[in-house]
């Protein structure tokens, strides 16, 4: 056994603990958690660091075969702009994408992450991932709005979704891209196709475009749809919060991706809606899209279980959990850091049904530990410069 000591334990399921100590088994599992009152302990193989100890990171939304274009992007472009631009990259790039994720999944690692709800369009990923310590929900997303080729997509998802070679702790699920991308078609196939689903992760209020598009069937996604020669007539003519409504069952577990537009009406209906909905939030990539961040307070206030996810590095420059929660801090610092802690990691767990074995430092669970420091224990946050060392 290895016993881990800081300034602060956050252990998430209760308060933090001064000069806590952890200790874990040789295979990261929890055995202990001592809460010496206050005072410093001295006990056989216990390793003391400056600063707070907290579980692994949970990333709750991420593209990790978009790792190869890494500063190929531009920012500010707009939701149109930005899937211009990620389509033209997959036709135009050849680079060895296996690497890139590669890189990735290690840097991930690295920054304390220890489960990650990962976009799928393709097997890209999945030779990684196999000898990757974390542990993934791979989301197969389904998109199309040729209303003719609504079987085949589904087809193809289902073979990427039963695809084996799967670690054990990792599973895969079928999941729609977004409430613009599918065709009616589509949406009445997947429906039955997810209707068992452990998680459903949907992009949703990402652009004010989103809306335009499916009521009115104009604005900026319409023009770039119908100048790739789509038949834009395909989706659903509903808002797209009533296309969530519509077209997912009540009682599914369900991650609702970026929310930058996301109003109040919506943010209360679909929460009276779904019991087990979980609004992801992706601040590095909402900037990097839109320059604009979601209205956190209002979803604090009104919306329940918040996630934190990185989106992908075609739209962040990091896969990192910990500097979204710094840039949360940033932009509204009146939240405690242990509420943006607890988005960063049991809600995110919770959510991906992970948190039998991680999200929270407690005996028998096998959450990670990650070291931050320097931390300003005046205000009980990190620094601006804080960092994240991984400890197990």
């Amino acid at each position: 056994m290895h016993r881990f000591s800081a300034n602060y334990v956050f252990p998430v399921s209760g308060k933090p603990i001064r000069n806590g100590i952890v200790g874990v088994n040789n295979d990261g599992k929890v055995v202990e958690v001592i809460n010496p009152q206050g005072d410093r302990a001295e006990l056989a193989s216990t390793e003391f660091h400056n600063g707070v100890i907290v579980p692994g990171f949970i990333n709750a939304h991420c593209h990790t075969e978009l790792s190869h274009f890494k500063g190929k992007t531009k920012r500010e472009t707009g939701l149109a702009g930005f899937v211009e631009q990620v389509r033209r990259l997959r036709i135009e790039n050849s680079d060895d994408s296996e690497v890139f994720i590669q890189r990735a999944l290690n840097d991930m690692h690295r920054l304390g992450t220890v489960a990650v709800a990962d976009i799928c369009n393709t097997s890209d990923s999945f030779f990684a991932k196999q000898s990757s310590s974390i542990c993934f929900a791979n989301l197969i997303e389904v998109l199309g709005l040729d209303p003719e080729k609504a079987d085949l997509i589904i087809e193809r998802a289902q073979f990427l979704r039963d695809i084996p070679g799967l670690k054990p702790s990792d599973y895969s699920c079928i999941t729609p891209h977004s409430t613009y991308t599918l065709s009616e078609e589509l949406w009445n196939l997947l429906q039955k196709e997810v209707e068992n689903n452990k998680l459903i992760s949907i992009h949703f209020a990402e652009s004010r475009q989103e809306e335009i598009f499916t009521q009115q069937k104009q604005g900026e996604l319409a023009q770039t749809f119908t100048s790739w020669g789509l038949p834009i007539g395909s989706v659903p003519s509903l808002t797209p919060a009533d296309i969530v409504a519509k077209y997912l069952h009540a009682n599914s577990s369900i991650l609702l991706v970026h929310n930058t537009f996301l109003n109040m009406e919506d943010a209360v209906t679909l929460g009276r809606r779904f019991s087990k909905l979980t609004f992801v939030l992706c601040p590095a990539s909402n900037l990097f899209i839109e320059g604009k961040l979601p209205d956190v307070r209002m979803i604090r206030k009104l919306a329940g279980s918040i996630a934190l996810g990185t989106d992908s590095l075609a739209s962040s420059g990091t896969l990192s959990v910990f500097e979204q929660m710094q840039i949360i801090s940033e932009y509204f610092p009146e939240i405690p850091f242990s509420e943006v802690l607890s988005w960063a990691t049991i809600n995110g767990a919770k959510a991906l049904r992970f948190d039998d074995e991680m999200g929270s430092i407690d005996v028998g669970k096998s959450p990670g530990l990650n070291l931050i420091s320097p931390f300003d224990f005046t205000n009980m946050k990190p620094f601006p410069n804080s960092r994240v060392k991984r400890l197990v």
